[in-house]
């Protein structure tokens, strides 16, 4: 994989300084240009051979650090790709520290120094209703692999229904997708993974929201470090991506499944955008069973649930069980 930063700083842990060598911006490599541009500017690069363990072959990867994101980079790649932009096959974008990043919600936050948030674009060329519930579980299920897999099995997220990755009961991590389509074909998916490894991020009390918590002060000396994590999770997401690519993607649905926490809870479903809390919830009740579609099944309501906000609503704390292990 090619590594390109913005500063040597942005390479601390991923490779030696004796690796690195400085590239003006014009010697860039063409299919980066675009991207580059949007995420760096005019900086030129460092660069170097990033080595990603236990990967499958598939195209050429490149992975690129900025040391302070000036703005979302899963909107600029979003962006990048509605303008049709030439892109790489694969691309990801790591940011150590950034401002006005943008959630599944649309709400600003953050990125703090010493978390891990890293963008993703890949393409795909799969019928689009094949494979749009294997997407939908592909970023939660690589996160949670990747802390599963650096961690030996000591340190095991759950999922609460759709994104957020809880640990002991606090919100340790959330994700995103966006599936590019065309001609009902799924060229492409965007994914976003934000995860507090040292740091819990300092938000307003949301009685109805799990609290923030960081891997650091809930695994205690089994949490990964930020580049190890890393590196987990890029080998993880290459997995993920040759599962929907081969098959469809069924493993990554079954596995969300496995990992869900939200089964056998009593829960509230509020509409999306209700973030300050004056609307009632749509509907309240037990968690009966999660579909293959990723749709919830509720007690006394016959028809599944697709979308809406999920909070717990009874009074057991969501502590999360020992998820099994899959292939």
């Amino acid at each position: 994989m090619l590594l390109l930063a913005d500063t040597r700083a942005a390479c601390e842990g991923l490779v030696s300084e004796r690796a690195l060598r400085r590239l003006a911006i014009e010697d860039v490599p063409a299919e980066l240009q675009d991207v580059w541009r949007r995420l760096a500017g005019d900086a030129d690069a460092w660069a170097a051979t990033l080595a990603i363990p236990d990967t499958p072959a598939g195209p050429e990867r490149s992975l690129i650090a900025i040391e302070h994101a000036a703005g979302s980079q899963f909107g600029a790649l979003q962006a990048a790709l509605r303008a049709g932009a030439w892109l790489p096959e694969r691309v990801a974008c790591l940011a150590l520290a950034g401002t006005a990043f943008r959630g599944q919600r649309g709400r600003t936050w953050e990125a703090l120094r010493g978390n891990l948030h890293l963008s993703l674009l890949a393409a795909l060329g799969r019928p689009a209703a094949s494979v749009q519930t294997a997407l939908t579980a592909l970023p939660a299920v690589a996160a949670a692999r990747a802390i599963e897999r650096v961690t030996r099995g000591r340190v095991r997220p759950g999922i609460k229904w759709v994104n957020d990755l809880l640990l002991a009961g606090r919100k340790v991590g959330g994700v995103l997708s966006a599936t590019h389509v065309q001609a009902d074909q799924a060229t492409h998916v965007l994914v976003g993974i934000g995860l507090n490894v040292e740091r819990a991020p300092e938000l307003p009390r949301d009685p109805r929201a799990p609290r923030p918590g960081s891997l650091r002060e809930l695994a205690g000396s089994d949490a990964p470090s930020l580049p190890s994590l890393t590196l987990a999770l890029l080998a993880e997401l290459d997995r993920a991506l040759e599962q929907v690519r081969s098959g469809g993607g069924a493993e990554l649905v079954e596995a969300y499944r496995r990992r869900s926490l939200v089964v056998g809870r009593r829960v509230a479903i509020w509409p999306v955008n209700d973030d300050a809390g004056a609307q009632e919830p749509v509907l309240e009740g037990r968690v009966r069973s999660l579909r293959r579609d990723l749709g919830l099944i509720i007690e006394g309501h016959p028809e599944p649930v697709h979308g809406g906000r999920l909070t717990f609503s009874d009074a057991v704390n969501a502590v999360e069980h020992d998820a099994p292990e899959d292939g």
